[in-house]
């Protein structure tokens, strides 16, 4: 089982980080397609009532990080994914870092995500990063008692066994990739056909 990994008080600043290879591919998605993909997301639990998804990578059960599954979109997205996620995980200075959950997550315009834990399992063991692509001022997030508005064009690492919600109280939907991440290089098992 891969160690337990340290998470920051709320939120981390990661720093800037070039998502303008992303954000039209993302504005291009049409309402049918987030629909489609949202149908079929292992993740539909009660908090995202007004939150779509498109799954690129995930842990099933949320349990073991080593054992995660890509999605037919992770293969139609990972070269334009590939360079915002390497540099959003630059601070950690992996050696080999693991990619075991990705997805863009689109909060609709004027609701919330309630405030909710992550829970054990695989969220003990992963990194949770935040990266919007599309937001707007009013669009904000908390973690405990901490709320603020995460900018486009910075990534954000999330303490997601905190409590923590969303709210988009624009006129605008919000947008945010999200990945979890975990140092490959230690000697875990996690197989070759996982990192295809």
């Amino acid at each position: 089982m891969l160690p337990r990994v340290k998470k920051p008080h709320n939120i981390r600043d990661l720093g800037p980080i070039d998502v303008n290879g992303l954000i039209p591919l993302v504005e291009r998605v049409s309402d049918l397609v987030w629909e489609k993909e949202d149908a079929v997301k292992e993740n539909d639990y009660a908090v995202f009532h007004h939150t779509q998804h498109i799954i690129f990578r995930f842990i099933p059960g949320n349990r073991d990080p080593a054992e995660f599954y890509s999605c037919p979109a992770w293969f139609s997205w990972q070269e334009r994914l590939r360079p915002v996620l390497d540099k959003a995980v630059a601070p950690f200075r992996f050696e080999k870092p693991v990619i075991a959950k990705a997805m863009l997550a689109r909060l609709l315009a004027g609701h919330s995500i309630n405030m909710h834990k992550d829970g054990a399992g695989s969220h003990e063991r992963c990194h949770k990063i935040h990266v919007p692509l599309v937001s707007n001022e009013e669009a904000t997030f908390r973690v405990g008692s901490t709320s603020c508005h995460l900018a486009v064009g910075r990534a954000y690492e999330v303490n997601n066994l905190v409590a923590h919600g969303a709210h988009n109280a624009g006129k605008r939907d919000r947008v945010h990739l999200i990945f979890e991440v975990f140092e490959g290089a230690q000697g875990q098992r996690w197989g070759e056909c996982n990192e295809r």
